[in-house]
């Protein structure tokens, strides 16, 4: 018989600024990132998009401000980096208003790239890999 899992939830955000996207690169793993992270457990029965500001005001710096849409485009599979960890993304999509990114020491590298003709292959992998391939296909 099969048990139930035990899966974390991680919220990412597909930041547009025009026609270009921001992606970040983990510091830890050196692969592909987008701003977003973990959901903290006294999170989960609170309004979701607190925890994804939340992790935003982290990874880019408080002066950021976004229109972010509050209803997901995007769920998929995924594995935390750290402890390999089985996830579910959540994604969002959000558009810069205004502000400077200030990047935190999660990411040692950030882009903005042009929807249009960027290969996310080089830098990401696997189920983030997928989700931003579908991203761009849908929505650059």
């Amino acid at each position: 018989m099969s048990k139930h899992g035990y899966f974390q939830i991680t919220q990412k955000v597909f930041l547009r600024n025009q026609n270009k996207l921001l992606v970040l690169r983990d510091r830890k793993s050196g692969l592909g990132d987008l701003p977003g992270g973990r959901m903290n457990e006294d999170e989960f029965f609170e309004d979701w998009t607190e925890s994804i500001r939340r992790e935003l005001s982290e990874e880019l710096g408080d002066t950021v401000k976004i229109n972010l849409n509050p209803e997901p485009f995007l769920i998929h599979k995924h594995r935390v980096n750290e402890g390999n960890h089985p996830c579910i993304i959540i994604a969002y999509h959000a558009q810069l208003l205004s502000g400077e990114i200030v990047m935190s020491d999660e990411h040692d590298f950030l882009e903005w790239v042009d929807v249009s003709t960027y290969n996310p292959s080089p830098l990401f992998t696997e189920y983030m890999l997928e989700a931003v391939q579908k991203y761009l296909k849908q929505y650059a």
